[in-house]
């Protein structure tokens, strides 16, 4: 065709491609292939270190909009397909640059016209290749996808199983996309000409009966090695598709029974409808003349009438009754020796390690035949703990992916039963999400003892029973989401109390008996979490040793001060032995020895899976030698129900529930979802019981996952999301499935929820993270027009975001998109948000200037929105900036003008006004008294706290009182001093802010003759020693020390 680059220039400029990356996720290597739409490359997926296969259509498809469409709608469609027989689409789009890109699983094996150009096939292996295409394209025509060009050349056979063919195919739909008509073009004929239906080359579009005709070809090409129509010239062949029969195989190739002529007659007849009515119908006619050819006479009996039909039926002929489907797939391997599981290999000197560690040293006076206790039940243990000195109760273990981590904790944790210790076990989110002190709040509930539904009662009175004070409870309360006055305090005061109650909870732990605490993966950790571990290297109390597990990128951020144990590879000699022990076993097909070496890399879960997979009949290679190629080796081989179950496990995390696999799979069934789960234990890729599943690995199912088809992934996402809103899910977990899922305007609002709950539990990048998903749903919301409300949620989420990225110091990203945030503005009041969030930009740039003119045109638009709410935040961010500019007279005049904006005029007298209105008059107080007016600074205290208390603000109310306290002693009113600072201490206790509470503890009385009083002095101490404040607990010491020379 004119205008088509010859082959030369499609060479050259496929090769420029090797080394892009497209997508941020694959990084194209070496190009395996070129036909007419484009050109296949072998590619890393980045973040699992899988290779896979990326088609790139050629550039010309790209530049026509109508292609683009028909592109992701082609894809779409092929990515619905999870079928043994065909390619998995995992992943599908456009390239900054607008190149067109298929991302698949790699497939290791010859196309049927590659095989064809090697050797002739057998009848019956001609066959089974063709009732495995039909059952591949039975699932394409079920989902609703036409293939349109069924070809030898796109029909793989992945030879990873030993001895066996497996049909795979590939290149759905494209040919339609390659064929359509661009912009002001007519409708073109689709499909390669040899394989082309009547119909199609009459001008009918591509059906499933073309299909069929198509798979008739295949199996007349793969008798001969030649397609039935062959011609010199393309017209010919056409022509010959119309009007020509022909010639049967019988007469072209001896040994074909004449049946063969009667199956291809059928498969090849002009009229579509003279050809098999189903792909269903045409594999089953295939099926049995195969048997036939073999001696195979096999019918199976409906369950409800008794009928015998062939096992291959979907549906009984007689009563209709649904049959289960299995799709074709290869024999299994013969039963495989009894070697499983395999050897714990060396590591002497880690576990030894590991032990004196865990035990504190304690090993040597064990009493043995002590049971491990784990993440859990402490087992009445009433000897000291092994407390280990602050900088050395902290080992880091560190090592590879696939350098035995897990394992190696398993292998060691009922040594270190033998000294009696119970070790508690804290793992990641599971769901992948990083929900804020998921590893923090798990680790707390073993350690409380807590039941598995618990209540505030509950939660305070197993806090109190281990040893906990009252004081502790609104920290541990607001870790486990039960009513707290937690949440009211300032979030520096927060993370305090909550990091220092946490770690007082693991040293009442320790206390009971000896305690080990292990913190297994924790480079997946939340920031908050991570915050905690932090401190409990640097705590100053009695806390037992601790493991903290890390991938080498984590441990990378820790300190070098802090020891480390990094795991390295097996010894060769351990490996060599335990290749000696599988062949004496009777291993099959076991790679030689100093192969085997090479391939595992002497890791062992490489030396696990490898095994696994040849005695599962794989056939090794030397393409297979990454940890993640092998694994999705292994996957490509287990039956389609385990590997069903395995995706709906991947898409909810790594501990599945078992009720949630049955709503998302609900064609499986329950037989059938019972024998996958067994034969997913039974290949270690699930562990646990029906009710405590998991995946074996995070690196299992980061490939599950990615290695499901896209369409397939959205379904069980949507599945798992409509399961869960039905049983009240986490917002965060409902709103992650509701957004993959396919819905993003259901996702918007959970998206957002999710965000300012991680904001307000502190971490900001989860905030950030979620935010970021919330915007990019309201975003298609926008486009599709679907949501009334998106405007304003697309301003409320641009501002959120660009705080957390401003904190971050991404300060040009959150520009660009408070700047984008501005064309949807839909209100006044979003203008007086977005001018707020720049302001505060341009403070952390230190453009003071800039910062004032955006807040009060900030202003401006509030008061035109009538939030006089907005109008008090915008004059407190301009009072603060002007106060840093020291221009304090400046301050005091805005917050002056904003008094009388919010009283209309009646400023202190005024007895109503927005929730911020004390927080004006306490700054203006503070600015005040800075300039030194007193008395001024007194009044305005004290109607900020008539308000305080009018809005009932208890944070108010006891930053108030303080206040008050400090401006009414510098004003000589003690007696009013002192019970100011009573009431706030009262307020502070209520709230849980101990810091604030021990220090006014620690102020000298202000009435004449009254000093500190013993009870003062002892609950500062306390409190000073349970939040670690050293100098705090100094000063009530020294307080309360006699005078010299007194007794």
């Amino acid at each position: 065709m004119s205008g088509q680059p010859d082959a030369t220039d499609l060479v050259a400029n496929s090769q420029k491609l090797v080394g892009r990356v497209l997508g941020d996720k694959f990084r194209l290597t070496a190009c395996v292939g070129i036909g007419g739409s484009g050109a296949v490359y072998r590619a890393d997926q980045i973040a699992l270190g899988r290779t896979v296969a990326v088609k790139v259509l050629n550039e010309a498809l790209a530049a026509d909009a109508r292609t683009v469409k028909r592109f992701r709608d082609e894809a779409m469609a092929a990515s619905r397909l999870n079928h043994p027989n065909t390619v998995s689409i995992i992943d599908y789009g456009q390239s900054s640059d607008g190149l067109l890109y298929l991302a698949m699983e790699y497939l290791r094996g010859p196309t049927l016209t590659q095989l064809l150009s090697s050797e002739q096939i057998s009848v019956d292996r001609a066959l089974d290749i063709v009732a495995q295409t039909l059952s591949g394209i039975e699932e394409a025509h079920l989902a609703g996808v036409v293939h349109a060009d069924l070809k030898s050349d796109n029909i793989i056979l992945d030879q990873r199983r030993a001895g066996a063919d497996i049909v795979k195919i590939v290149d759905f739909g494209i040919a339609r996309l390659i064929t359509a008509p661009r912009d002001g073009e007519e409708r073109t004929v689709c499909g390669t000409p040899e394989y082309m239906a009547p119909e199609v080359i009459s001008g009918g579009q591509p059906s499933f009966a073309s299909d069929l005709y198509g798979i008739g070809i295949i199996l007349y090409e793969l008798l001969v090695r030649e397609t039935p129509f062959y011609a010199a010239t393309t017209s010919e062949i056409l022509t010959r598709h119309i009007k020509a029969e022909p010639k049967p195989v019988s007469k072209r190739r001896d040994g074909v029974p004449v049946e063969v002529d009667g199956l291809l007659a059928r498969s090849l007849a002009k009229h579509p409808r003279d050809r098999f009515a189903t792909a269903a119908q045409m594999r089953t006619a295939v099926l049995m003349l195969r048997d036939e050819l073999r001696g195979v006479r096999k019918l199976d009996s409906c369950a409800s009438c008794g009928t015998k039909c062939a096992p291959t039926f979907k549906f009984c002929p007689e009563c209709g009754t649904a049959r289960a489907r299995t799709p074709s797939r290869a024999p299994d391997a013969t039963p495989a020796p009894s070697v499983l599981p395999l050897p714990f290999l060396g590591r002497e000197s880690e576990i030894a390690r590991l032990i004196e560690h865990l035990t504190g040293g304690a090993a040597a006076s064990a009493s043995a035949g002590a049971n491990v206790s784990v993440a859990g039940n402490l087992a009445g243990n009433t000897a000291s703990t092994a407390v280990v000195p602050a900088g050395r109760r902290v080992l880091l273990l560190s090592g590879q992916v696939g350098s035995g981590r897990t394992r190696l904790l398993a292998t060691t944790y009922p040594q270190v039963a033998q000294s009696n210790v119970t070790i508690y076990h804290a793992s990641p989110d599971p769901t992948g999400l990083a929900t804020p002190y998921y590893p923090i709040r798990s680790l707390l509930a073993a350690v409380l003892n807590l039941p598995p539904v618990c209540g505030g009662d509950e939660l305070t009175a197993c806090a109190l029973e281990l040893g906990l004070t009252a004081r502790d409870v609104p920290a541990i309360s607001y870790l486990f989401g039960t009513a707290s006055t937690l949440g009211d305090l300032e979030p520096g005061v927060r993370r305090r109390e909550i990091i220092q109650t946490s770690l007082r909870a693991l040293a009442q732990v320790a206390a009971t008996g000896p305690t080990a605490m292990v913190f297994e993966d924790i480079d997946r950790y939340d920031g908050p979490s991570l915050e905690v571990l932090r401190h409990y290297e640097e705590s100053e109390l009695r806390l037992p040793p601790a493991l903290l597990v890390a991938a080498p990128q984590g441990a990378s951020a820790w300190p070098t001060s802090v020891p480390r144990l990094e795991l390295s590879a097996i010894s060769p000699s351990q490996v060599s032995k335990l290749h000696e022990q599988l062949v004496a076993a009777g291993v099959k097909n076991l790679p030689a020895e100093p192969t085997f070496q090479e391939l595992t890399r002497a890791q062992p879960d490489h030396l696990n899976h490898l095994v696994r997979y040849v005695l599962e009949g794989g056939r090794v290679e030397e393409s297979v030698t990454g940890l993640s190629d092998l694994i999705a080796a292994r996957l490509s081989l287990i039956a389609q129900s385990t590997l069903q179950v395995l995706q709906a496990a991947a898409v909810q995390g790594m501990e599945p529930r078992r009720d949630l696999l049955a709503s998302m799979l609900p064609t499986l069934g329950e037989a059938a979802l019972k024998g996958a789960i067994a034969d997913a234990v039974a290949h270690d890729l699930l562990t646990g019981e029906d009710d405590a599943l998991q995946l074996t690995s995070r690196r299992l199912r980061d490939i599950v996952y990615d290695a499901t088809p896209a369409d397939v992934r959205r379904s069980l996402h949507h599945f798992a999301a409509e399961a869960l809103a039905k049983q009240g899910s986490d917002s965060a977990v409902l709103g992650h499935h509701r957004d993959l899922g396919g819905h993003p305007t259901a996702a918007v609002q959970l998206l957002l929820q999710a965000g300012d709950d991680a904001a307000d539990r502190l971490d900001e990048a989860a905030a950030g993270s979620l935010y970021q998903r919330a915007l990019v749903a309201v975003r298609q919301a926008l486009t599709q027009g679907d949501d009334k409300h998106a405007e304003s949620l697309f301003v409320e989420l641009s501002v959120k975001l660009s705080e957390v990225l401003r904190v971050r110091g991404d300060i040009i990203l959150a520009r660009g998109i408070l700047s984008e945030a501005r064309d949807w503005a839909a209100s006044p009041l979003d203008d007086a948000t977005i001018e707020r969030a720049v302001a505060a930009i341009s403070i952390a740039e230190g453009d003071g200037d800039a910062a004032l003119l955006a807040l009060r045109r900030g202003i401006g638009r509030a008061l035109s929105g009538g939030s006089m709410e907005h109008v008090c935040e915008l004059y407190l961010d301009l009072a603060v900036v002007q106060s840093r500019a020291d221009d304090v007279q400046g301050a005091v005049r805005e917050l002056g003008e904003c008094i009388d904006i919010i009283t209309l005029g009646e400023g202190l007298d005024a007895t109503a006004g927005p929730e911020a209105f004390w927080r004006v008059l306490r700054m203006k107080a503070q600015l005040v008294n800075r300039l030194g007016d007193r008395y001024r600074a007194l009044r305005l205290a004290e109607a900020a706290l008539v308000h305080a208390q009018r809005v009932k603000s208890t944070l108010g109310q006891a930053r108030l009182q303080s206040l008050l306290s400090v401006l009414c002693e510098q004003s000589g009113l003690a007696g009013k001093a002192e019970r100011y600072r009573h009431g706030a201490i009262s307020q502070l206790r209520e709230l849980g802010d101990r810091r604030a509470t021990a220090e006014l503890l620690l102020m000298p009385a202000l009435e004449p003759g009254k000093g500190h009083t013993t009870a003062h002095l002892q609950e500062a101490a306390a409190l000073a020693a349970e939040i670690g404040w050293a100098e705090g607990r100094d000063r009530a010491r020294r307080s309360s020390a006699p005078m010299p020379g007194l007794r």
